[in-house]
Parts: structure tokens; C-alpha cells; sequence
């Protein structure tokens, strides 16, 4: 169990750092990741471009208090999304629950308020 907790953090620090391709390479060609904002499933191609634009979106962005617990077909995440643009800054809790199949990412559960993160765009 503990080399699907090494997985989840180097998974979550490539997307922190912006290594968008050290990310697809943890990815099936068919993941899927499903927002509850939207409760619409995003493909590969786009999620890699919407983590792609972190770094265009928010001037400082990362990932707090962070929790891993393994599962048996994966791992769930907790942590805080740390975000700023010029003055404002918010965190706002997140929990994903990440399926993985023969050492990639097939599908990904995000939870978190939208609302408090487009605060710092008002």
C-alpha cells in the first residue's frame, strides 16, 4: 500500500510543479476526470490543457494540508487548494478519490467548491 501513497505524491507534484508531461504519463489514453461542479467527465487532452493554465491563472498556487489513504483500486486525497491573484488569496478543501489500473490513472473524482476558488478572480 505504501507504493500507491509514493504514486499519489509524485502524481501531485508534478501537477503542482506544472510538469504536464510527467503527468500524462500517469494517465490512461481513456481517463476520465469527473468535477462535482459541473458533474460533467473531462478527458485526458482536457485536463491536461486545464492544468497546463495553472500557472497562467494564479500568480502563487499549491496544494496544503495534504492527506493520502490508500484503497484497494487507488487512493483518496485531502488537501487544501492554496491560490492567489495579486491580492486575494483563498484555500479552499478539496478530496479526490483516484483510480489506478496497471501503475496509471484511469479515472478521477474531484470534490471541491468552485465558488471559493473563483473568488480571487472577483
Amino acid at each position: 500500500m505504501s507504493d500507491i501513497l509514493e504514486f499519489a505524491d509524485r502524481f501531485f507534484n508534478a501537477v503542482e510543479g506544472g510538469d504536464i508531461d510527467a503527468v500524462a504519463g500517469f494517465y490512461r489514453d481513456d481517463v476520465t476526470v469527473w468535477h462535482n461542479f459541473d458533474n460533467l467527465d473531462q478527458s485526458r487532452h482536457d485536463n491536461l490543457a486545464t492544468l497546463a493554465g495553472i500557472s497562467g491563472r494564479y500568480d502563487a498556487f499549491a496544494y496544503v494540508d495534504v492527506r493520502h489513504t490508500a484503497v484497494e483500486d487507488g487512493f483518496l486525497r485531502q488537501h487544501v487548494i492554496k491560490a492567489t491573484v495579486g491580492k486575494k488569496t483563498v484555500n479552499v478543501p478539496a478530496v479526490l478519490r483516484v483510480y489506478v489500473e496497471g501503475g496509471q490513472i484511469h479515472r478521477i473524482e474531484e470534490y471541491f467548491d468552485r465558488g471559493q476558488l473563483d473568488v480571487v478572480f472577483s
